[in-house]
């Protein structure tokens, strides 16, 4: 029995987020650092599998709604074909203009991979999306991002957990344990502060809560772990 085209089609789209382990292709870094001395940044591309994929990358605007709707970015090749167990390399070049100098912006890096044409009629296969940040970090900022972090500002204000973000930076929170518990908080509201910006983190949080313990994301995509916070 063949599977209805029209079917196909609806289960694919809803694959097209599955997680990475699923994933044919590799990316071999959560973030993208792109400094803006430099020409460009590049992201590494791996195959995992055992036939040749094709790769479809696009950027789009990033989770700062506050900033333009415009990426002034390429990437270049944007379509690619990566061989068995081979790795290839995206560039990510800034157009020069469109964005501040006074803090970061950030972006979405899209890959998406086209598996190739199965060898047997009626086989599922998956289309993976990844979905990478990107980060543009004016060479004008003087602060590093552990500095960056050191400046975050914690507040439980009638029930809701927020972060203020004194910094040109973005800081994106890791694990996030409250009070004595010795399990992090499995999903939370928002979990990116971007520079100069405030978010809601956690809703109906009780006030018995007087500390928490966080990690945030490095440069490298590791967590690291941060003192503990005594919540005012």
């Amino acid at each position: 029995m063949r599977l209805n085209l029209s079917v196909l089609a609806v289960i694919l789209s809803g694959l097209a987020f599955a997680s990475p382990s699923y994933a044919a292709i590799q990316a071999m870094a959560s973030r993208v650092i792109y400094s803006s001395e430099n020409k460009a940044a590049t992201l590494t591309l791996k195959n995992n599998a055992s036939k040749a994929y094709i790769v479809q990358t696009w950027l789009e605007p990033g989770e700062d709604k506050t900033a333009i709707s415009k990426v002034p970015f390429i990437v270049t090749p944007p379509l690619i074909k990566i061989e068995p167990q081979k790795e290839s390399v995206l560039r990510f070049i800034y157009s020069g203009t469109g964005l501040p100098t006074d803090r970061e912006s950030q972006v979405w890096i899209n890959v998406q991979e086209i598996p190739p044409k199965p060898e047997e009629e009626n086989t599922l296969q998956l289309a993976v999306r990844s979905k990478i940040k990107l980060f543009y970090r004016p060479q004008q900022i003087e602060m590093d991002l552990p500095e960056a972090v050191k400046k975050l500002q914690w507040s439980l204000e009638n029930g809701t957990l927020k972060l203020k973000n004194n910094s040109p930076l973005f800081i994106t929170i890791g694990d996030l344990t409250l009070g004595k518990n010795d399990k992090p908080i499995s999903q939370m509201q928002r979990d990116m502060v971007p520079p100069f910006q405030s978010i809601d983190v956690l809703n109906h949080i009780p006030n018995t809560i007087k500390s928490l313990q966080f990690t945030y994301i490095n440069d490298y995509g590791g967590n690291t772990e941060m003192p503990e916070v005594i919540l005012k």
